[in-house]
């Protein structure tokens, strides 16, 4: 893979297309699981529901695995982008 060209806007704007879709499973599998761990957390809070309550230690579980594949996708797109500048 060669370096990418960055002198032309077109250059610029393939490259941005191509960077985009780098790691997008991992980032949007992280903010659906977001979402998912508020709806839990929300839904436990009306049931009022103590914090020690199995859905909300669920909640929270899948608050924190949310957040580290949003993490690991940022992580990944950084990752290729560096190693393609470097070529």
């Amino acid at each position: 893979m060669s370096r990418p060209d960055l002198t032309t806007s077109e250059g610029r704007a393939a490259y941005q297309a191509e960077l985009r879709h780098v790691g997008v499973n991992w980032r949007v599998g992280g903010i659906a699981m977001i979402f998912l761990a508020a709806i839990v957390l929300v839904s436990a809070r009306t049931q009022n529901l103590d914090m020690h309550a199995p859905l909300m230690i669920a909640g929270f579980a899948i608050l924190a695995l949310g957040w580290i594949l949003a993490f690991i996708g940022i992580f990944v797109r950084t990752r290729y982008h560096a190693r393609r500048l470097k070529e």
